[in-house]
């Protein structure tokens, strides 16, 4: 995951006083339209289309945050290295910065003055396991601080199925697959969690393994 420039801003997902929240999910589709501004088809009548300049996911939030600077705002992006961040962020790549928030900057379409308001934080998610990361755009990089999430058998602890404890397999799972395929490719502890729960039945232990 990626907190804002700050790991302890992860820690703002359990606060009570977070405020509005707002989910996207990043795609190869996903363009600086979508998030920031840009010329929208619409129905002119009779026929005819028209374009018009539409606000971007991000642009609303960002004005939304403004309006009340009062109370936090969270931008969670998840998939975030499925789109091309370097065009989907643009020039906004600088002022997402924590020294650099209220920094105006003129958007190239609208030629309006921008700001990021420093009460909007963003949170991202990417899975080191897919191969589209390495197109993750260094710029990004040294701007986000890095959390990782690690597969975790505390969760599993006291949790066996037919007499085999679950928190010892995949303990011995990881580390066979950290030996020989590399320790990215780990296998998460949500494999043997059912609603939060770990999976005791047999049957459903083992279709995890033939199906997922």
């Amino acid at each position: 995951t990626i907190g804002e420039n700050d790991p302890e801003s992860a820690k703002l997902l359990t606060e009570e006083s977070l405020g509005a929240l707002t989910w996207t999910t990043f795609h190869p589709s996903y363009s600086y339209e979508d998030f920031v501004e840009g010329l929208r088809p619409f129905d002119a009548g009779e026929g005819r289309v028209g374009l018009k300049l539409d606000d971007g996911l991000f642009k609303r939030i960002c004005h939304a945050a403004e309006g009340k600077p009062g109370q936090k705002y969270l931008l969670i992006i998840d998939e975030i290295n499925r789109a091309n961040v370097s065009k989907v962020f643009g020039e906004l790549i600088t002022v997402l910065e924590r020294d650099k928030r209220g920094l105006p900057i003129v958007l190239p379409q609208s030629k309006q003055s921008f700001t990021v308001p420093p009460n909007l934080f963003i949170l991202a998610t990417m899975n080191t396991a897919d191969r589209s990361i390495r197109l993750l755009d260094t710029a990004l990089r040294r701007r986000f601080a890095f959390i990782e999430l690690m597969p975790d058998s505390q969760k599993l602890q006291g949790a066996a199925v037919g007499g085999l404890a679950l928190d010892d397999l995949m303990e011995a799972l990881n580390a066979r697959i950290s030996k020989h395929v590399g320790r990215e490719k780990q296998l998460g502890h949500s494999y043997f969690l059912d609603s939060g729960q770990p999976v005791t039945d047999p049957d459903q232990f083992a279709q995890r393994f033939r199906q997922e």
